[in-house]
């Protein structure tokens, strides 16, 4: 398991100290409930891979888009927990 930490104060007040967490383990993605970027089947029946997973939806919704633009005909969903926040195709 890999997780990752940044401090990121680029848009917060300076008295606050945000913490951007990252991880590539699904379980602890999970565990955190953690925006995740995964890549779907073409029968979307499973997962295939798991692209990026972290407590940042922005960034979340960066990496979605480039995979877009990146491979157009891809299956992916932004998800937290069960709820699906973005998926492609719409």
């Amino acid at each position: 398991m890999t997780c990752r930490m940044a401090i990121n104060m680029s848009w917060r007040p300076a008295t606050t100290d945000w913490v951007i967490e990252e991880t590539d383990d699904p379980l602890y993605a999970d565990n955190r409930n953690f925006y995740k970027v995964e890549k779907w089947s073409k029968d979307d029946q499973r997962m295939e891979r798991m692209l990026w997973a972290g407590n940042s939806i922005e960034k979340a919704r960066e990496i979605f888009n480039a995979e877009v633009k990146r491979r157009p005909r891809i299956r992916l969903m932004i998800r937290q927990g069960i709820r699906i926040l973005q998926r492609w195709p719409a």
